[in-house]
């Protein structure tokens, strides 16, 4: 069994020749499970929210850049995006110690510095208010 993270827009038909092109077995068929994220477009960079975030992250952290990531983790934001709705998953910034620390994401030791979280909590507040005043 394959855990298989499809890109928003990838063509999943010509994926799976693909991979029975790769593999070379006959004696081996691909079955594909049902789909259960619904076909989502990613969230664009166009636009008022994306817009906040960068200005909340220029006042908080004026070297940073802005980008647009894909995670492999799973989350709910296919069904928002498949409703129009853009969505950006935003989380505390670990410092290298912590990241290197053993205790990072689903650990048995699953920590966020206070100092991180407390950032956060900024952050989040000046994207808010930010996005409250805007048109």
């Amino acid at each position: 069994m394959l855990d298989i993270r499809m890109l928003p827009d990838e063509n999943m038909e010509k994926f799976y020749a693909q991979l029975a092109e790769v593999m070379n077995e006959p004696n081996i068929e691909i079955v594909p499970e049902k789909i259960y994220r619904p076909a989502a477009p990613p969230s664009g960079i166009d636009n008022e929210m994306f817009a906040s975030i960068e200005r909340a992250a220029g006042s908080m952290y004026p070297d940073a850049i802005v980008l647009p990531t894909m995670s492999t983790g799973a989350t709910d934001m296919a069904q928002v995006r498949a409703k129009g709705v853009s969505a950006y998953g935003i989380g505390p910034i670990r410092s290298i110690e912590e990241l290197n620390s053993g205790n990072g994401v689903h650990s048995d030791n699953e920590r966020v510095s206070e100092e991180a979280l407390v950032d956060f909590v900024k952050f989040m507040w000046t994207v808010v208010i930010d996005i409250a005043a805007s048109n």
